[in-house]
């Protein structure tokens, strides 16, 4: 599911992404931004892992990066929970 950053309030729009000027329902705040994208990292220099892209400027602030793809917390569910299942398994057989 995605949501806003800020709130938490799911994106229910159409397409796969939101639409450069799109806000959030729940606070008003831009969904196409650095802190929703799935690529923002703050351990990374420019909080990108992409390095294609260049600094923006302020990370929840409206950008028009060509990268965008909003983080989605199902993905990032099953993704944990895939690894999490990878480190027992590999724990079983280790030293």
């Amino acid at each position: 599911m995605k949501k806003c950053h800020r709130c938490g309030t799911a994106w229910r729009g159409y397409g796969k992404e939101p639409r450069s000027r799109e806000v959030c329902e729940g606070c008003g705040g831009y969904l196409h931004c650095c802190d929703n994208c799935q690529h923002f990292d703050h351990k990374v220099s420019i909080s990108c892992k992409l390095t294609t892209t260049a600094y923006v400027g302020p990370r929840q602030q409206l950008n028009y990066c060509e990268e965008f793809a909003m983080h989605d917390t199902h993905v990032e569910a099953k993704k944990n929970k895939v690894n999490n299942a990878r480190s027992r398994w590999e724990a079983l057989f280790s030293d």
